[in-house]
């Protein structure tokens, strides 16, 4: 009895095209998915996930608004509107775009992270260092005390909220749109991968419909803020494409966890009140990024 050999060049020929329909299969249900994505949670989503991450990531610019508006079928765009964060009078806003394809990458150009004086003093943010705070201390000295400032407030040591709220309650500070907490520094390791931002969380970073279940009480603002926090981060997906930002998802997450506040941005402050600060020894030293006379003060 013969039998005959397999045809293996029909058998490989049958196989590619196996895969090649698989392939196909699963980028069309990719694209589906992408496309229910796109068109049935679009604004939400956009102004959710990446509206706020932006605004993480970008301290030193003041982002309030922001609107959704779907384009072609293989992109969508989420507009931000906002202005540098400076001390003095506003420079104008502008507007700053992120792009998801259909395929789920991101293009933020102008949205991947701080720059200038206030970008500078958030990333020189560094736990476990030993900054002395003589050099600031004579800066403040001997400029006006009522001059505004963009600063950033790095803390002697990481603060649980319990600790701070204790350190609000001493200093009076209130919190709220002038106050940001660093949950985490910026970190770079050329050996394990790209570098990632500085964490800067503020209330007015998520959308009126994520905040509306957290009651803000002046010195307790930060027990509030971090659960908010926390609760966007439980919000995003390991899959959300970050990097633009760049940020990502465990980085997020363990921000999150830890719960740490590292420093605080403080966006027009006098620069009394920032002096005062330096006498605490919680306060490792206080980087000014920018001062301005209040032109809208009476003389």
């Amino acid at each position: 009895m013969n039998v005959r050999e397999p045809d293996w060049a029909y058998v490989a020929r049958s196989l590619v095209k196996v895969l090649a329909v698989t392939a196909a299969l699963y980028l069309a249900f990719s694209a589906a998915d992408r496309v229910l994505w796109l068109f049935l949670d679009d604004d939400e989503r956009m102004a959710r996930v990446y509206g706020t991450a932006a605004r993480v990531a970008n301290p030193d610019k003041r982002l309030p608004e922001g609107q959704g508006d779907v384009g072609w079928l293989l992109n969508t765009t989420y507009t931000l509107y906002g202005e540098p964060r400076r001390a003095g009078a506003g420079e104008g806003w502008k507007e700053y775009e992120i792009v998801p394809n259909l395929f789920g990458t991101v293009r933020a150009p102008s949205l991947d992270g701080p720059s200038g004086s206030l970008g500078d003093a958030v990333s020189s943010v560094e736990p476990d260092t030993d900054i002395g705070s003589g050099d600031v201390r004579q800066t403040i000295d001997g400029l006006p005390q009522t001059l505004n400032a963009v600063a950033v407030v790095e803390f002697a040591q990481p603060m649980t909220s319990e600790r701070l709220i204790a350190f609000n309650r001493k200093h009076k500070i209130c919190g709220g749109a002038d106050v940001s907490y660093i949950y985490a520094p910026s970190y770079y390791d050329d050996s394990s991968g790209p570098r990632l931002n500085a964490v800067v969380w503020n209330r007015d970073m998520t959308e009126h419909s994520i905040r509306e279940d957290f009651a803000y009480q002046c010195e307790t603002e930060p027990e509030a803020a971090l659960a908010e926090f926390r609760k966007w981060v439980g919000q995003l997906d390991e899959g959300d494409d970050l990097s633009a930002f760049m940020l990502d998802y465990t980085w997020l997450d363990r921000a999150a966890k830890e719960g740490f506040v590292y420093g605080l941005v403080v966006d027009r402050w006098k620069l009394a009140d920032l002096r005062k600060l330096l006498d605490d020894p919680e306060v490792r030293t206080v980087r000014l990024a920018d001062v301005a006379f209040d032109l809208g003060e009476d003389e």
